[in-house]
């Protein structure tokens, strides 16, 4: 019963037109070096792309780890101006330490970066437990996006 409420309101939220996302994410975390042959189509996928090019044991275990994908829309009348992404995260391992990855992106309407957590930084630091990404545009913050567990 409590599914067919949640559902219901979220649809009532998506179809009253409220404003796109600016900023999307998507993450994939590679656990194992190997893709097996049981798992699902799209899973096995993402781990053979992660992990092509990878011959060696080593090859392959620096490619362990957490991928963001990042995907960015707008704000309008803003799409000349250079993107700033800054990812903040906290790791298992580091305690209450924020790590910082930025990219600098030149304006455009649209665009992808991805944000990696992998090799020597995910096998020392343990998977990232919380995370925050903010975009910048000319200087100003235009959107944030951040993970259930970020404060």
């Amino acid at each position: 019963m409590l599914r067919g409420v949640v559902g219901l309101a979220l649809l009532g939220v998506i179809s009253c037109g409220s404003q796109p996302e600016v900023l999307e994410v998507k993450q994939f975390h590679l656990r194992k070096t190997e893709a097996g042959l049981g798992e699902d189509e799209v899973v096995r996928a993402e781990k053979l792309k992660r992990l092509h090019g990878a011959v060696s044991l080593e090859e392959r275990q620096n490619r362990m780890g957490q991928y963001f994908g990042v995907k960015w829309d707008g704000p309008p009348g803003r799409e000349s101006e250079p993107v700033r992404l800054v990812f903040e995260f906290q790791q298992a391992a580091t305690g209450s330490t924020i790590r910082r990855a930025e990219h600098l992106l030149p304006g455009t309407a649209t665009g992808k970066a991805e944000f990696r957590v992998i090799g020597p930084a995910y096998l020392k630091g343990g998977r990232v437990l919380a995370w925050r990404l903010r975009m910048f545009r000319s200087g100003d913050e235009v959107a944030v996006k951040r993970s259930y567990l970020w404060e």
